[in-house]
């Protein structure tokens, strides 16, 4: 049983995985098809954005449209496939205690020789194989179409802005997937992971105009996973350490409160 909980998990979650997939590849690919369109009409694009107020720009990370790097960090990587994998991490870190809990197959798997963290510790890791294969798809897709688009960006540039954008769906995956262990309810568990998304990318956007918001740019995952630009400047291992020890510590509390508590029958 102790073996099993992690495949098990992963196998009673593979279709969800393979339509999480398909989005994900669906989205990255039609954005990036959108490149040489854009690279075309360069200068037209300039113009617009240098009449844009400077806090809006700075706001909405629009430096450059006209650079590959600069269009898919403001389309692909600003905010369409992070929602996507905040969604699915927390859906599933959400349902990987507290949802079972409520379905009323928790009590049963406990009933097993298996620890209360162990089971929770086990779903953690299907849980960071679901987002890892997530951000496979976005590295891949990329690195399917880059030539037949001209994307003209190295493949550890693509490898690192993956990572820290599934390292984004880790993280809120990891709140929900705490929040649900402490308090056996998904529906907490996905409002605990809601509000910490629209927080975190509030702080991450909103905040570099506000002085007072400041202090929540260093409380978002976005802006341990975008603020170092991974497209332009490739992997930055202190953000991404933080990215990798926050989902841990997350769990850790949530392992504690779990085993405090009574399972809901």
């Amino acid at each position: 049983m102790r073996r099993s909980v992690f495949g098990r998990f992963l196998r009673d979650h593979l279709r969800a995985l393979v339509g999480w997939g398909v989005g994900v590849a669906a989205v990255t690919a039609l954005y990036s098809a959108f490149w040489p369109s854009m690279r075309d009409s360069s200068g037209a694009m300039d113009a617009y954005l240098e009449s844009l107020p400077q806090g809006l720009l700075e706001t909405m990370g629009w430096n450059s449209l006209s650079t590959a790097e600069g269009y898919l960090g403001a389309t692909v990587f600003g905010l369409l496939v992070p929602a996507l994998l905040v969604i699915a991490a927390a859906v599933l870190g959400a349902r990987a205690i507290a949802g079972d809990e409520e379905d009323g197959g928790l009590e049963l798997l406990l009933a097993h020789p298996v620890s209360r963290t162990g089971v929770l510790v086990q779903r953690f890791a299907a849980l960071t194989v679901f987002v890892a294969v997530l951000g496979a798809v976005v590295f891949g897709t990329l690195l399917l179409l880059g030539p037949a688009i001209d994307i003209g960006l190295p493949a550890d540039r693509l490898l690192a802005a993956s990572t820290a954008v599934a390292l984004i769906g880790l993280v809120h995956g990891a709140a929900a997937l705490a929040v649900g262990a402490a308090t056996g309810r998904r529906a907490l568990a996905l409002g605990a992971a809601a509000v910490l998304a629209v927080v975190g990318y509030l702080g991450h956007t909103l905040a570099r105009q506000v002085e007072e918001l400041e202090w929540l740019r260093f409380a978002s995952a976005f802006h341990y996973a975008l603020e170092p630009d991974p497209l332009a400047n490739g992997f930055d291992p202190a953000p991404t350490a933080v990215l990798l020890a926050v989902p841990v510590v997350l769990v850790a509390l949530g392992a504690a409160a779990f085993n405090r508590r009574d399972v809901g029958v």
